[in-house]
């Protein structure tokens, strides 16, 4: 009876996650952050390598990845490992919290070491809570007794590790306001009572979690406006990194817990700058998130499985009927595919795979293909259903899809390229999807763009690949371009004006050329084919060695 409720529960929270509106899910994780685990454990896939690498024994310190490349999902995914206890932190009311501390230093000023004391403080706080609250039988009841007399009120079973956290803040700050111009060393030690101070519980702390041999991380979510308050946090961030930097340095003998902190990898080169002394701050190994083409089709495939199978159970068995006749080995794609039209051409006339298709459009990550997907399968074009897609919905809906998509990865990079849009416009309809290098130097020119951006060539071309507008050609078919962008190498591209090709990303061309389509499908212009999304193809990243080839049946 126990397990037909949970069941039933596990459908009611899909059904409100997956709807008719948005049948693959919402595009941002933290809409189903309140969701429970069984849920979570049937949206995400557990079995790609991102995730294995990120929950490897090595807990790389920092997840660097795009917006929309997944960092809140891993959290949340892998929340539900039991083999290690992890501690979510709300990065937005900690990072404001200790703001003011900062500020309330601001006529003394603070050291980027003595922010970093502050940090490592903190986290002390959050695993001395999680040291105090999971408890076991085999615990010394002294040590126990240290911990729950020092965090006093905090020590309350309801609260979180964010409360704690913004908790202590607090108390720090107004101490900082009784005594004022005494540096966070003597603020620490005059923390507690008598009978535990600070040292006290962080010694009794470290003791009971190294003697449990259960592993704690401390997570915190990458912070979606960071673009925007970039300067101000800066104080904020290099403290951070420090004090991370410090406890990653430790022996794991001498280390009771981790550090995991998602970061925006359109920002990590303004983020290595933050950094005081980037090869020290740094330290702890971080993992970039790349997705590979079968993955995001693996998870497309998943959501599309359990929405059907959630609201329309009939057409869902029909339709797992239809996929068992498509050569796909993977179930959930081949239902994926079976729900797509097998004869499609795209907007500039050319027949392809409708899964290509919607893969050309991203940039590989799974908030562009979620999207996309949402905006394809709840339109109803010609009779259009999600479990019978029409091609004049899938013009259409990624079409619709393309605009929110580019704005958002303008706005991810507006810290960096403030005037990117700008820019932008004046290349509309000045080029063709695949035209020389020196062509686009020739309409920098004309246009006036250094004046508009402040950049030189160099520099506006090497914003034109990190946004991923522009890749570099390196092969051609009887209907593409083949092209090298950005996003799947972890290194700058680089193009030699008299020798190579450029190409507009398939997400861009609606965008830079609107007008020019009429023209270029009667040219029987060649669509860009962006390296990595071939359905079928290899794994980009075993080809540039990022990750280790799974190993073979």
């Amino acid at each position: 009876m126990h397990r037909a409720h949970e069941r039933l529960a596990a459908r009611d929270e899909l059904g409100r996650v997956l709807t008719p509106a948005r049948p693959f899910g919402p595009i941002a994780t933290e809409d189903v952050a309140g969701i429970g685990r069984s849920t979570v454990d049937q949206l995400f896939d557990r079995n790609n390598r991102i995730y294995s690498q990120a929950v490897s024994d090595l807990f790389p310190a920092y997840i660097i990845g795009r917006k929309g490349a997944g960092k809140t999902a891993f959290l949340i995914s892998s929340d539900t490992d039991r083999e290690v206890w992890r501690a979510a932190i709300d990065t937005e009311k900690v990072y404001h919290e200790m703001l003011n501390v900062l500020n309330a230093y601001r006529g003394d000023g603070l050291f980027v070491g003595q922010r970093a004391e502050i940090w490592t403080a903190l986290f002390d706080h959050v695993a001395m809570f999680h040291a105090w609250r999971f408890f076991d039988g085999h615990d010394p009841e002294g040590k126990l007794n240290v911990l729950g007399t020092y965090l006093g009120q905090a020590a309350d079973p309801a609260a979180d590790a964010s409360q704690v956290a913004e908790r202590f803040l607090r108390q720090v700050r107004e101490r900082v306001h009784e005594r004022p111009g005494t540096g966070p060393t003597e603020i620490l030690e005059g923390m507690g009572q008598d009978k535990a101070r600070f040292a006290d519980a962080r010694a009794a702390m470290r003791d009971l979690l190294t003697d449990r041999g259960q592993p704690l991380v401390i997570v915190m979510d990458n912070l979606e406006e960071l673009h925007l308050r970039l300067r101000e946090l800066t104080p904020v961030l290099a403290g951070l990194f420090r004090a991370v930097g410090g406890i990653m340095a430790r022996s794991p003998s001498d280390r009771p817990y981790g550090v995991q902190i998602c970061l925006p990898s359109e920002l990590f080169d303004q983020i290595h700058r933050i950094a005081a002394a980037a090869d020290k701050d740094m330290q702890g190994g971080y993992l970039k998130i790349y997705w590979s083409a079968r993955e995001l089709l693996r998870l497309a495939g998943t959501r599309l499985h359990l929405f059907l199978r959630t609201r329309h159970p009939d057409e869902y068995d029909r339709l797992a009927r239809a996929a068992d006749r498509v050569d796909e080995p993977e179930p959930d794609i081949a239902l994926l595919r079976a729900a797509l039209p097998t004869n499609f051409r795209s907007g500039l006339g050319i027949p392809e795979d409708p899964v290509a298709y919607l893969l050309r459009h991203t940039q590989l990550l799974p908030r562009h293909l979620i999207h996309i997907l949402n905006s394809v399968f709840s339109r109803h074009d010609r009779g259009s259903t999600p479990w019978q897609v029409t091609p004049a919905a899938i013009l259409a809906g990624t079409r619709h899809a393309e605009h929110l998509l580019v704005t958002s990865i303008l706005a991810a990079y507006q810290a960096s390229y403030p005037l990117a849009g700008e820019a932008l416009r004046r290349l509309t309809g000045r080029l063709d999807i695949c035209f020389p290098a020196c062509e686009l130097h020739k309409v920098y020119n004309r246009q006036g763009i250094r004046k508009v951006s402040g950049m030189d060539f160099d520099e506006f071309l090497s914003m034109l690949f990190s946004l991923g507008v522009l890749g570099i050609r390196f092969g051609q078919t009887g209907r593409y371009n083949k092209a090298h962008f950005q996003y799947t190498f972890d290194y700058e591209l680089g193009a030699q004006e008299e020798h190579d090709h450029l190409c507009v990303h398939p997400l861009f061309t609606r965008y830079l050329l609107e007008r020019s389509l009429p023209q270029l499908r009667k040219a029987q212009a060649h669509a860009t084919y962006p390296y990595g999304c071939d359905p079928q193809g290899e794994d980009y990243r075993t080809a540039f060695g990022y990750t280790v080839p799974p190993p073979r049946n």
